[in-house]
């Protein structure tokens, strides 16, 4: 593990959310200060009173003190994003995504991660992807391009803007971006048996695309201290997916049927459906030919992640075993 020579602090943006709870935690259990924000008055689930984590009110909406922000801080890692409310994607996930990526060339801060998302990708026309693929039109909305609905489409069109932004900007700090899959963590593992029915049915075959929430994390951290280290990428930005679709039993069947066989849940059976029964939904829902690759049908390749130097901290075998152990204790305190 590289050894924590800087005192300034590290930025996290979104600090409350899914993936900004873990990178806060694992950031103060390595020994580095953390400088979190969150819109809400309340941080729940971090720990709210150590000596060097300090938590910054912040609301990509209407606040502008984006000097103040990053002064001083060795590092920004740039999460908070808007996820379902159309209305606020372009001030959040982009205007405000360049106002910080401007206030860190100001202030000298050496690098931006910034996490995207394989949603830029929309439907492939190739299965295999990966950082060089086609991705969408940002300029406008072309429904064929993303078999998704209104509010995701617009999602992956204003995160791809956020990292043009970033392109545009690049002088003095050094900028990571990095793509997603499907980040989880234990409790939305075992949370395939609180789908509606219908959604387990037709879904249970798909390629899960899952991507520990703990590794995100380790990938960002990582990538920070490279570039404290000294040993950073060769170029001003750098892009990588985040993905483990080479992992064993990467179906949500393969899950469901583990799951099953520790718990007796009966939520966790899956009978057998043809993937054309998925192709055909598709369709219906959003009448599109299938001229290209729904996200089950793609799969996001890491070897330029691997090719960087980095290897799985987890691994999604390990996330499977903490799932299913954590769901076996609960069977047995239940019974």
């Amino acid at each position: 593990m590289h050894e924590v020579s800087e005192t300034r602090p590290v930025l996290v943006t979104g600090a409350t959310g899914r993936i900004g709870k873990v990178v806060v935690a694992d950031l103060l259990e390595r020994g580095y200060s953390v400088r979190a924000t969150t819109s809400k008055p309340a941080a729940l689930g971090l720990p709210q009173a150590h000596e060097r984590l300090d938590w910054r009110q912040f609301d990509f909406m209407v606040d502008d003190g984006w000097d103040e922000l990053v002064q001083d801080c060795c590092a920004v890692i740039h999460l908070a994003a808007e996820l379902g409310k159309m209305e606020r994607m372009q001030r959040v996930n982009v205007d405000a995504t360049r106002e910080l990526a401007k206030a860190c060339e100001r202030q000298r801060v050496p690098v931006l991660c910034y996490v995207s998302t394989v949603s830029v990708y929309g439907s492939g026309l190739q299965r295999a992807i990966d950082e060089a693929s086609p991705v969408l039109t940002v300029e406008q909305d072309i429904r064929s391009q993303y078999w998704a609905l209104d509010y995701v489409r617009m999602y992956g069109r204003t995160k791809l803007a956020g990292e043009l932004a970033l392109k545009q900007i690049a002088n003095r700090t050094r900028y990571v971006i990095v793509r997603p899959a499907v980040v989880v963590d234990i409790g939305q593992m075992i949370g395939i048996r609180d789908w509606n029915p219908f959604k387990r049915l037709l879904a249970a075959h798909r390629h899960a695309h899952h991507v520990f929430v703990r590794d995100v994390s380790d990938v960002l951290i990582w990538f920070v201290e490279q570039e404290l280290a000294g040993t950073g990428w060769g170029s001003q930005v750098e892009i990588y997916n985040i993905a483990e679709d080479d992992c064993p039993d990467p179906r949500h069947r393969d899950f469901m049927r583990k799951a099953f066989s520790i718990s007796h849940d009966r939520r966790y059976i899956s009978l057998p459906v043809p993937g054309f029964a998925d192709w055909l939904h598709d369709f219906l829902r959003f009448r599109t030919l299938p001229l290209r690759n729904p996200l089950w049908r793609m799969r996001f390749s890491n070897q330029r992640l691997k090719m960087a130097g980095y290897r799985f901290r987890y691994g999604m075998v390990n996330a499977q075993r903490l799932a299913l152990a954590a769901l076996r204790a609960d069977s047995e305190r239940i019974h």
